[in-house]
């Protein structure tokens, strides 16, 4: 049914916010939502920090207080980056993302990212997103 004439999504907009690095959604002035940025050819911390950077250099990031993005910013905890990546996964007892025996690591908020790269920059040195 996907992908046909009976697709349930035909004629309407898939909505929702990307979590996975990389992706971003671009909000004019008045924190009206236009549209998405997304990167991809590195770590996605990296892609993530790239997009961020593309979004605030063409000023579409005008939703900092928007009525859509308090949950995204309770979860990541940072009004100034409401939609930031989120670093809250919990290893396996071996200390990775699955272990030996199938048990899977734990994202504490459910928004989480497993880290990068150590030289990957923190994501809080980002500029701060525009009030609407």
């Amino acid at each position: 049914m996907f992908g046909t004439a009976n697709d349930p999504l035909v004629g309407n907009r898939v909505g929702g916010i990307n979590v996975f690095g990389g992706g971003l959604a671009l909000y004019a002035t008045g924190g009206i939502k236009i549209g998405g940025v997304g990167v991809s050819g590195d770590t996605s911390c990296t892609d993530h920090f790239v997009a961020w950077r593309v979004r605030h250099t063409l000023a579409l990031d005008h939703f900092g207080g928007t009525p859509g993005v308090p949950l995204v910013g309770g979860v990541s905890g940072d009004p100034a980056h409401p939609d930031n990546i989120i670093y809250d996964i919990t290893p396996t007892p071996s200390g990775g993302l699955l272990d030996p025996v199938g048990t899977l690591s734990q994202s504490t908020g459910g928004f989480g990212h497993p880290m990068c790269s150590p030289a990957t920059p923190n994501p809080n040195t980002l500029p701060a997103v525009q009030t609407p």
